[in-house]
Parts: structure tokens; C-alpha cells; sequence
């Protein structure tokens, strides 16, 4: 039977309106077997379907253009922020995170990332990088990130999207990028997702975390820092990272720009 399904496009982790990234948060539940290609044709970041479970729960599932993913950061910001202000306990294939909404900002506790350091000289040709410190692979719930440090500028990056994904399908499918530090309260990275779809993360906040905890071990960063991403694709965004706590904590503010609904077969 036909039918429709609401959504709403939430700008996450967006520091002013058209910026940040763009989430489709879905205000009903498809019958499972659309969801991808829904995803694929509303073509954002991710298409996210949450649903209420409890009073302060709810389950989702998520998709970028190309693949379901079990786990991700500003899409659970939106999803939380979408429920209303309180405390909510979201799950997903990949873990249970616990978010706060209040106002315009949300914030998702976050588990403590593996880092490992490895040699992959195909990230450093992939994003045509000059100098490098270090190259980690990083996994945070059941996601794969493969990052580098490096001092170079961003606006510089010359990223071949042919050669970024063999270490996204090598690691994952796995995020692909690099980080720099800017100040000791500051640091901007870009993440690419050859192998979602994705040609440029305007903000991955499930990586921001171990970002955060990566930039600190290593180059004694603040445990507070404002993590830049989006701004080389015209999508500047702004994730607040706080590793000083019993837990990471990541945050950042959400902005509704629009909904609509699709017509369902």
C-alpha cells in the first residue's frame, strides 16, 4: 500500500544556518526494506529512522547514500535533538550512547576509541599530504578511522578519491582523513568516505572523540577543544570535544532548515 514518510532536515553541529551537516531525520518508519534506497535518494550525509521505545529511548538504524551504518556522531545529535530536551538512551546495531538535549545544543557520550599506529603510505598519497606525524588507525564502537597527523594546511589537502579507497575498504569500510592542530584549544580535520558514498563528512562527530583523545596523548592538546570541520567544502561546522570526564562527551548545535515527506511505493 502506498504511503509516505515525514522528515526533517537538521543542519548538525552547525555553528550559523546553511552550515554543518545535513541530516534527514525521519519522523516515521518505513518497512525496513526502502530505508537504503531512501537514503540514497534524499543523497545526504546520513538518512537516519529513529524510533521511541520508552519515555527518554528510542532505536535507530542509519544510512549513508551507498550503506547502513551501525554507528555515527552529529546524525545521533540530530536524532536526540529531534526527540526534545532531556536525557535519552539511544541504541543502534553498533552501541548504546546516552545524549543530552538542551536548547539548540545536544551532547552524546562517547566510548573510549582503540588507537593504534600503523604505516599506510596509501592515506598519505590519497590525500596528497607533505608532512606527516603520525598515522593511527582508530576504531570507536564498531567503527574504522584511518587518520593522519600532519602539519600541513587543510585548504591544501588534494584528496584522490581512487587511491583514499583502498584504505577504506582495506580498515572498513572505514572514514579516511586527517587532523591538525591549530591552538591548544583548537584543532580542524577532514574525513572522507569513498567507501559510503560520502565524498566529504562536513562534521563526523563519532570520530571527534578519539580526535580529541588523539591530539591530547600525543601533542598535549586541551581535554577541551572546538573541533573544525566542512569548512573546505563550503559546510563549516563546529564539534565541542570533552575528554576531561569519566566519559568523552561531544556536542554541538542543531538547526532545522526544512521537512517534507517521501511518497512511499
Amino acid at each position: 500500500m502506498a504511503g509516505i514518510a515525514r522528515y526533517r532536515i537538521v543542519n548538525s553541529c552547525a555553528p550559523r544556518p546553511f552550515a554543518g551537516n545535513p541530516i534527514c531525520v525521519f519522523l516515521d518508519e518505513p518497512d525496513g526494506s526502502v530505508m537504503q534506497s531512501i537514503a540514497t535518494q534524499m543523497n545526504q550525509s546520513c538518512a537516519i529512522f529513529p524510533v521511541r521505545t520508552g519515555e527518554d529511548s528510542y532505536r535507530m538504524r542509519l544510512f549513508t547514500p551507498e550503506r547502513e551504518v551501525a554507528y555515527a556522531g552529529s546524525p545521533s545529535l540530530s536524532a536526540a535533538w529531534t526527540m526534545g530536551d532531556g536525557v535519552w538512551t539511544q541504541t543502534t546495531s553498533g552501541a548504546v550512547a546516552r545524549i543530552e538535549v538542551k536548547g539548540d545544543m545536544a551532547w552524546m557520550e562517547q566510548p573510549q576509541p582503540i588507537i593504534e599506529e600503523i604505516e599506510e603510505d596509501d592515506l598519505i598519497e590519497g590525500l596528497g599530504l607533505r608532512s606527516v606525524e603520525t598515522i593511527v588507525r582508530c576504531t570507536v564502537a564498531s567503527n574504522s578511522y584511518m587518520l593522519a597527523v600532519t602539519n600541513d594546511d587543510p585548504a591544501g589537502f588534494a584528496p584522490r578519491p581512487d587511491v583514499l579507497m583502498r584504505p577504506a575498504t582495506r580498515f572498513g569500510p572505514a572514514l579516511v582523513g586527517a587532523v591538525v592542530r591549530h591552538a591548544d584549544d583548537e584543532i580542524e580535520a577532514r574525513m572522507f568516505g569513498p567507501a559510503h558514498g560520502v565524498a566529504e563528512d562536513p562534521a563526523c562527530g563519532a570520530v571527534a572523540g578519539a580526535l580529541g583523545t588523539l591530539m591530547h596523548r600525543h601533542f598535549g592538546t586541551s581535554r577541551t577543544v572546538s573541533l573544525r570541520q566542512g569548512e573546505r567544502i563550503g559546510r563549516p561546522s563546529l564539534i565541542s570535544v570533552d575528554i576531561g570526564g569519566p566519559a568523552i562527551r561531544v556536542g554541538g548545535r542543531q538547526i532545522a532548515m526544512g521537512e517534507g515527506h517521501v511518497d512511499l511505493p
